[in-house]
């Protein structure tokens, strides 16, 4: 004699609601095998349990419910070429989650790095070890100085990143050489950067490259970017590297992060000056 189940033991027997039951129902995808004609109480069979396991089974890898109502009325051929390709759709999810781990891991890492700026103190020459950092580098073919928009130039940068599929980063960096100057107009960079943690980048175009900045330790001066006293930090990082006795030749690098991330308010960036020293 045939054993049934209520829906409410159904329900509890396989770790699913009373209403997904109902739904279920509802659809046509997973009905009860008998339902008493005075009363219209729900019964299952023991034997519907398999069938609603491979229901669930498929609901849990991310099978819509039309589609798994197509897929329980075919062979278990076609259901093979079905969990093939399924298993090549999670491999590309799985992908894309660790690009975003990698994501949140480089805007955790930059928020470090701003976090550390922002306690130092603005306008003062300190000194502070810097880790190797691996950077994709542009050379600048045409003018570019610190009055100049450098959003379009790092926009080629991050095109590339895209490309690659891998994070793009929101922190400017620029190189010069240490030398000196009459002017901010008279500071003219050598390159363009941005950060990256993925350097098997395929298909780099001319121009752009990828390379790092060495570890050291530097000579550093942070302060709220601004046109108008750009120069003044500059001076004051450049007389105490003279002053020191460290060699004419180097490079600065400029590091630029945002303090704010909405359009709406007003450009707000903190900047730090590099120079490695040892």
């Amino acid at each position: 004699m045939e054993t049934y189940l209520s829906i409410g033991e159904m329900a509890k027997l396989n770790n699913i609601s009373i209403q997904t039951l109902r739904y279920y129902d509802k659809i046509d995808l997973f009905k009860p095998e008998y339902i008493d004609p005075d009363n219209q109480y729900r019964y299952y069979s023991i034997r519907q349990i398999f069938y609603l396991d491979i229901i669930k089974y498929l609901k849990y890898i991310g099978t819509p419910l039309e589609e798994i109502r197509r897929m329980i009325e075919l062979p278990p051929e076609s259901m093979y070429k079905f969990l093939d390709q399924q298993e090549l759709t999670i491999e590309e999810q799985i992908k894309k989650l660790e690009n975003v781990q990698q994501l949140l891991n480089q805007r955790k890492s930059q928020l470090r790095e701003q976090i550390l700026l922002t306690n130092q103190q603005r306008g003062v020459v300190y000194t502070r070890k810097i880790e190797e950092r691996s950077i994709l580098k542009m050379d600048c073919t045409a003018k570019v100085t610190p009055l100049d928009p450098p959003d379009v130039y790092f926009r080629k940068l991050a095109n590339v990143l895209e490309e690659a599929e891998a994070t793009v980063n929101n922190l400017y960096g620029c190189i010069y050489p240490l030398k000196q100057y009459e002017s901010t107009e008279k500071i003219c960079y050598s390159s363009l950067y941005t950060s990256i943690s993925k350097t098997d980048l395929a298909l780099v175009p001319p121009g752009i490259y990828i390379d790092s900045i060495p570890r050291g330790t530097y000579m550093c001066i942070a302060f709220k970017w601004s046109k108008a006293d750009y120069y003044d930090h500059f001076s004051k990082l450049k007389n105490a590297y003279y002053s020191s006795g460290f060699s004419i030749e180097a490079n600065v690098y400029e590091v630029s992060l945002p303090n704010n991330y909405a359009s709406s308010k007003d450009e707000d960036f903190i900047t730090e000056l590099q120079v490695l020293i040892d």
